[in-house]
């Protein structure tokens, strides 16, 4: 009895030994943050792609400009009761039908912008977030770190944590890297 007492005893402390395990490496694992946004601003990645989106939309709010300000003129022909009565009613009609025309072009356009632009960012951001990962691989590698989280998915860390210019550096390496290939 008092063998198999021991063996029970023993095969639990093992058990708990084997259970503990997981969590004493998770306590001893080692850890760094990044914060994304300033992988964003401040990495010659996101400076370019940034650059590159102003680029966009400036595009797109010139061409949105020319068609408000068509439509602006046509509506200021409207309220000109000079203008008006000037007008055959053949006349008058073919200039309300290119102002409805033209207002139906500028609320597609709008649309159709905002849809590009929605796409354009999210796919800057899925690119960024790639390299950023790239970045945190090389620089976990470097410091012997075990895992690197977003400090936004964090409640709290200390700032000893942050790692993220040197994952700004590893993007600008890469960027110099891809820059010289091209």
């Amino acid at each position: 009895m008092k063998s198999l007492t021991k063996i029970i005893i023993s095969g639990l402390a093992a058990l708990l030994f084997c259970a503990s395990t997981p969590q004493l490496e998770a306590a001893a694992a080692k850890m760094g943050t990044v914060t994304f946004r300033t992988c964003v601003e401040k990495s010659k990645f996101g400076v370019q792609e940034q650059k590159n989106f102003d680029d966009l939309k400036k595009q797109m709010e010139s061409v949105l400009e020319e068609k408000e300000k068509a439509l602006t003129e046509i509506s200021n022909k409207f309220n000109d009761p000079d203008y008006l009565d000037s007008l055959s009613n053949e006349a008058e009609a073919e200039l309300k039908h290119k102002f409805r025309t033209l207002n139906g072009e500028l609320q597609q356009h709008q649309q159709q912008y905002m849809q590009i632009l929605q796409q354009t960012n999210f796919k800057i951001i899925q690119g960024i977030t790639e390299k950023v990962n790239e970045a945190a691989e090389i620089v976990a590698k470097q410091k012997g770190l075990d895992l690197i989280v977003n400090d936004e998915s964090t409640f709290f860390h200390s700032a000893s944590l942050d790692v993220s210019q040197d994952i700004i550096k590893e993007m600008d390496k890469m960027y110099e890297k891809e820059a010289k290939k091209s």
